[in-house]
């Protein structure tokens, strides 16, 4: 444990107050995670429950953690609370080969064998044109551009053909970072960088693609009618994409993910802020900066 030691407010100041650690009154659902993960054995400073604990007051406080379907943190160095979802009290399950390094995970090979399975089916409680994608892909490679580190690849996703995907992926021909909705693709952010916290959402008729780096972050959306189909009896997947229509999985990677998630689709305000508020938390809590 380190030394470090939060200043109490008094609970009427804060409306987000649950339960308390220690000498700290933290938000009760960020209690609960803390208290499952340290269950599954992982030690946590005390800056690393604050961080844990200010994803949550600043999601309620902005009005995107409602939303969140599911949130996933795999830098914990083990499958049991990397698998914890940090809004439902679910698990998702790692399948195949990982390895679960201090601040991300990654499949130790690209193969169809190696899948974080969440278990989460997109219209389990979402629809097609209300639903959003999230995944921290890191690259501590200079110069640190490729987080999705190759052609062809999902960090997170379902669908094996394009017209019937949601994903967060890159192209056939380039590493230029996609987000893929039915039908409807957005890919025209300045840069072709795929590394740091990016979105694919769909939201208002249209598909926006959002990336958060060390210092900036990009957004671009297009509008336009679906024109895809969406096979719901394969859930999300990290590290690849699900099968689709055909009964393979497709897009397998190696790319190192130090978070994954599923929410209903945000607007412009909201996905600036959801993506700071998980570049924070993972940085806090990894010691590693985008």
């Amino acid at each position: 444990m380190d030394s470090f030691t939060p200043t109490l407010r008094p609970s009427f100041e804060d409306p987000f107050v649950g339960v308390s650690d220690g000498a700290v009154s933290f938000d009760s659902d960020a209690q609960t995670y803390i208290d499952f993960i340290e269950g599954d054995g992982v030690s946590l400073s005390g800056s690393q429950k604050s961080a844990i604990n200010s994803f949550y007051v600043t999601g309620k406080s902005n009005g995107w953690y409602s939303k969140l379907k599911r949130v996933y943190l795999p830098i914990w160095e083990a499958a049991s609370p990397n698998s914890r979802c940090l809004v439902s009290s679910t698990s998702g399950t790692f399948q195949g080969s990982f390895n679960y390094d201090p601040g991300y995970s990654y499949s130790t090979a690209a193969s169809n064998a190696n899948r974080f399975n969440t278990g989460y089916k997109l219209l389990d409680g979402l629809t097609i044109e209300d639903g959003c994608l999230m995944a921290l892909a890191y690259d501590d490679t200079p110069p640190t551009n490729s987080g999705i580190n190759a052609v062809n690849k999902t960090i997170i996703g379902s669908g094996a053909w394009t017209v019937d995907s949601v994903r967060i992926n890159t192209g056939n021909s380039s590493t230029k970072l996609k987000a893929v909705w039915l039908g409807v693709d957005e890919l025209t952010l300045p840069t072709s960088s795929s590394h740091g916290v990016l979105l694919s959402n769909r939201k208002d008729g249209a598909t926006s693609l959002s990336r958060r780096d060390g210092s900036v972050f990009h957004d671009d959306s297009t509008t336009g009618a679906l024109t895809g189909t969406y096979n719901n009896n394969f859930p999300i997947t990290g590290f690849g994409s699900a099968s689709s229509r055909y009964l393979y999985a497709t897009q397998a990677t190696t790319s190192k993910a130090g978070a994954l998630g599923i929410s209903e689709g945000l607007d412009s305000a909201e996905r600036s802020s959801y993506t700071l508020a998980i570049k924070n938390l993972w940085e806090t809590c990894s010691g590693l900066t985008l």
